[in-house]
């Protein structure tokens, strides 16, 4: 059995960032708030503080129920435990995903990477800066099922190709 984490760094900065850049912006949004009644324009970069806050809780909040920091990986099964804040364990079979996406599996070079299993409704996402990542996309496209993995081999052709013109 085969095991996938995050470094310390990495796992810090997907565990907490969200607490950091949430209050740089609250902070950043107090004064604007503050002096809006004294000129109207304020209310447009409040506007784009408060978007901004909202899509980076909301990807966060994503984050918290589908991504494990540690990912087990044998012949037949994904384990993934170590999710933020909770203590739970997800068992993906190979022969259940009924999809992947994102990341390298949409043709870029970088990304969170959903791993979904059709018999639960379960999915998983993990990014490309887990310790031996390609191994742990090797393992997975290997596994699942020919027509997906037809048409991720094709989305990682294209990789390739836009690699070797560099």
């Amino acid at each position: 059995m085969e095991t996938y984490n995050y470094s310390f760094l990495i796992k810090f900065l997907y565990r907490y960032g969200n607490i950091f850049i949430t209050s740089l912006m609250i902070l950043n949004l107090i004064p604007l708030v503050v002096y809006v009644d004294k000129n109207a324009y304020l209310i447009i970069p409040i506007i784009i503080t408060l978007l901004i806050i909202y899509f980076t809780n909301k990807f966060y909040f994503l984050l918290y129920k589908t991504f494990p920091f540690t990912i087990k990986a044998d012949e037949e099964k994904l384990i993934c435990t170590d999710f933020m804040f909770r203590k739970k364990e997800v068992v993906i079979y190979y022969n259940n995903i009924k999809s992947i996406s994102g990341g390298i599996f949409e043709g870029r070079l970088s990304g969170i990477m959903k791993v979904c299993d059709g018999k639960t409704n379960i999915c998983i996402a993990f990014s490309h800066r887990i310790n031996n990542s390609t191994k742990l996309i090797a393992t997975i496209l290997s596994k699942v099922d020919k027509k997906i993995y037809d048409e991720k081999i094709d989305s990682l052709q294209k990789i390739s190709s836009k690699l070797r013109k560099k």
